[in-house]
């Protein structure tokens, strides 16, 4: 018998591609990924709610000032509100829920795995259709 020890070889482990990776991000049921999206959504939403945020403090900087219109200030102060309500405070209590309500109680997932996963991605679709609409408001007329 020989007393040479057996030399493992270096095994190289491929990446996977990106692709295959977004879509188990996008069809999981998995409670801990769906908190996780959660608060990143309301992550995304908090940095577009602090740029109408920002343009609303710069429009109220000094008297008569004209960087935003007032329809525009007041559609924006109303999305600023509806964005830091609906859009951020939300997901991120949904979002922490999701994530921990199921490790706190020892269940393996959530109740029903994939209408959490379509609340999620109605919440998201709810989102994209409000600024889609505040964006294009006033139509072919803005043009």
């Amino acid at each position: 018998m020989s007393s040479n020890a057996m030399a493992i070889p270096n095994v190289q482990i491929e990446p996977r591609p990106w692709v295959e990776a977004l879509h188990e991000w996008v069809t999981t049921v998995d409670h801990k990924r769906i908190g996780i999206l959660y608060i990143v959504y309301a992550l995304l939403f908090l940095v577009v709610g602090g740029i109408e945020a920002l343009i609303i403090r710069i429009q109220l900087m000094y008297p008569h000032n004209n960087f935003v219109s007032p329809q525009v200030f007041n559609r924006m102060f109303t999305m600023h509100g509806t964005t830091m309500i609906f859009f951020v405070a939300m997901p991120v209590l949904f979002g922490f829920a999701n994530y921990l309500v199921p490790l706190m109680i020892g269940a393996r997932d959530m109740a029903f795995p994939r209408l959490n996963a379509f609340s999620f991605w109605l919440t998201a679709l709810g989102g994209s259709l409000l600024y889609f609409s505040f964006v294009g408001g006033s139509g072919l007329y803005g043009a």
